[in-house]
């Protein structure tokens, strides 16, 4: 079996380093949607074959992640690394949340504990792994699989 976890982890730690380099001025002012579209310009760059999307929703799967008017949770990720309309789950490499402050990350990795598990309920994707990204006061990665962290 191919090792692909390494070459992704130094993949979003290249992606990771253009933002330091080129949009710090994101983190500073706390710009996340943006930060999020430039690390997935970024990350594009690493992943031929594959579609890096923010804030993406799928067909009869809208809104996984935000919580509509009546409280009902919805969830969409921050950016994802898929194959667009393939449910597989090796077609579901990575799901990313990024957050300017890693303060409070209590949400996005219970988000990313069930996105890394077995499908099940209304839930019919699962991803390879999850990554709970922030950036102050110190850049944090935390990378989950089969809804466990992972080292």
């Amino acid at each position: 079996m191919i090792d692909e976890f390494a070459p992704l982890k130094k993949f979003i730690d290249e992606a990771i380093r253009l933002i330091v380099v080129n949009d710090y001025f994101l983190i500073r002012k706390g710009q996340e949607r943006a930060l999020s579209n430039r690390l997935g310009i970024y990350l594009s760059s690493f992943f031929s074959g594959w579609d890096v999307d923010c804030e993406y929703n799928r067909t009869g799967f809208e809104d996984v992640l935000k919580r509509d008017s009546g409280g009902e949770k919805h969830y969409r990720p921050d950016i994802i690394i898929h194959k667009r309309g393939l449910p597989e789950k090796e077609n579901n490499l990575l799901w990313i949340e990024v957050k300017i402050d890693n303060s409070n990350t209590t949400d996005d990795t219970n988000k990313l504990k069930e996105f890394t598990t077995a499908p099940m309920g209304n839930r019919p994707i699962q991803y390879k792994y999850g990554l709970s990204l922030s950036f102050l006061p110190d850049i944090k990665l935390t990378w989950f699989e089969n809804g466990e962290e992972r080292n």
